[in-house]
């Protein structure tokens, strides 16, 4: 086999390592080999999985994870970012927004919430794993996904002002606290180049984003490594 993918352990998860310069289908193939080859090895864990040496689309990432679960038994929870300044703003990230819940009361859920499924809580709930678009989490607290947020949040159900929704990866179709709905507008190509340009000044390319309540609207804003502090100039690239 060339050795266009590499699998590594680390603390957390896997590591896939993918050459730059072959075709996407050929690291396809080289992969379900090795995947089946080391499937009784790696055995049926939950984990999370990162990818360096190439950057991969959306629906690349979604054919290499196809591709996983089709070859072995694990479950990827959680996709992250392989570059380790990136990793190291999530991990503190989640440090700091689960630190600020009950752990008598935050409710736990680990694994991916797919298309379709509902999951509802009158709690705090830390979700691991992505949660799909289709799929929806309706919470009499705060919301946190370990993953992408790609369905729908619903926090604060309870009348609870003070309640979050927090997220590795931000993209809902729909997101409200209490009963204030978040306004997703799309954005034009000039936006999101402005955007990217402001983020990678920040140092926050693939940050966390955290959504609250500022007087009676729901605000965005993307959460850096050691502060909750807003930054008004991305509250307004945000607006």
């Amino acid at each position: 086999m060339k050795n266009t993918v590499i699998l590594k352990g680390y603390k957390d998860g896997i590591s896939l390592v993918l050459s730059k310069d072959e075709p996407f289908e050929d690291i396809l193939e080289e992969l379900e080999k090795r995947i089946r080859s080391s499937a009784k090895f790696l055995g049926s864990a939950k984990m999370s999985m990162r990818f360096e040496g190439r950057e991969l689309s959306t629906d690349e990432q979604k054919e290499i994870l196809r591709v996983i679960t089709e070859n072995s038994e694990l479950e990827i929870i959680c996709v992250i970012d392989g570059n380790e300044a990136n990793e190291e703003i999530l991990k503190q990230s989640m440090d700091q927004v689960i630190g600020s819940l009950s752990t008598k009361t935050a409710r736990m859920y680990q694994g991916i919430l797919r298309s379709g499924r509902r999951l509802e809580t009158e709690n705090s709930i830390v979700i691991v794993g992505n949660v799909e678009a289709g799929a929806e989490i309706v919470s009499g607290g705060s919301i946190i996904v370990i993953g992408a947020l790609l369905g729908t949040a619903f926090a604060g159900t309870n009348s609870n002002r003070e309640a979050f929704v927090f997220a590795a990866q931000m993209n809902p179709e729909r997101l409200s606290i209490g009963r204030f709905e978040y306004d997703i507008q799309p954005k034009t190509e000039k936006e999101m180049k402005k955007e990217a340009k402001l983020l990678k000044k920040k140092g926050l390319e693939n940050c966390s984003m955290i959504a609250e309540l500022v007087g009676d609207t729901v605000k965005m804003r993307y959460v850096e490594t050691d502060t909750f502090a807003a930054d008004e100039e991305l509250y307004e690239l945000l607006d």
